[in-house]
C-alpha cells in the first residue's frame, strides 16, 4: 500500500499514475478500493469504472461510468466541448464523438473539476475496457502530468492494452493474504 499511498502525498500535484498488474483473483479490485477510500479520506474526489465484458463493443461506455458523476459540470464548458460531453452522456442526439474531441471535452471536464479539488481516476479491469474510452485516459494523463488527476489502474498480467503505452509505473500484484 505505500506505493498507493505515494500517490495522495501531495494531492494538489498528481502524476500519470499507477499501473496494477497480476493475475485474475489475486486482489487488484480490493486495492483499488482500498486506495479508493484512502484518497477519499485525504479529500480527492474518486472516479470510478469497472469494465463489464458485454459492454466492451459501446463507445465509451465505461468513460460514462466514469465521468458520469460530473456530467453537471460538463455545462461550464465552451459549447462544442459541452456538446461532445452531452453525446458522451447519452443526453443529446448524434453519432459517437471522434476520438480527439472526446479527449479534449474530457480533458477540459477534469481541468475544470479538478480546480475545485483533486481527482483520483480508477480503471479497473483495463483490457475489458472499450477501445473508446481506453483512449481518453491515455490523452488526458499525458496532458496533465502535473496537474492534480491521478489515473490507477489494474489489469491481468500477460494481457497487453492501451493502457500499457501510458509509460505508467507498474506494479506487479501477487496474492493478498486474508
Amino acid at each position: 500500500m505505500d506505493l498507493m499511498d505515494s500517490l495522495f502525498v501531495r494531492p494538489d500535484r498528481g502524476g500519470p499514475g499507477l499501473l496494477l498488474r497480476g493475475a485474475p483473483g489475486v486482489g487488484m479490485t480490493a486495492l483499488l478500493d482500498a486506495a479508493a477510500v484512502r484518497a477519499a479520506d485525504v479529500g480527492i474526489r474518486v472516479l470510478r469504472a469497472s469494465a463489464v465484458a458485454f459492454e466492451v463493443e459501446m463507445n465509451f461506455s465505461a468513460l460514462h461510468r466514469m465521468l458520469y458523476p460530473l456530467g453537471h459540470h460538463a455545462d461550464r464548458l465552451a459549447g462544442h466541448l459541452r456538446d461532445t460531453l452531452h453525446r458522451i452522456f447519452g443526453l443529446a442526439p448524434g453519432p459517437s464523438p471522434d476520438p480527439l474531441d472526446a479527449s479534449t471535452a474530457v480533458l477540459a471536464l477534469l481541468g475544470e473539476v479538478s480546480v475545485e479539488r483533486p481527482l483520483l481516476l480508477i480503471a479497473d479491469d483495463v483490457p475489458r475496457i472499450d477501445r473508446a474510452s481506453a483512449t481518453v485516459p491515455g490523452f488526458v494523463v499525458r496532458r496533465i502530468r502535473d496537474g492534480p488527476v491521478v489515473l490507477l489502474a489494474a489489469t491481468r498480467t500477460g494481457v497487453n492494452w492501451l493502457f500499457h503505452q501510458l509509460q505508467l509505473p507498474v506494479r506487479e500484484t501477487g496474492p493478498l493474504a486474508a
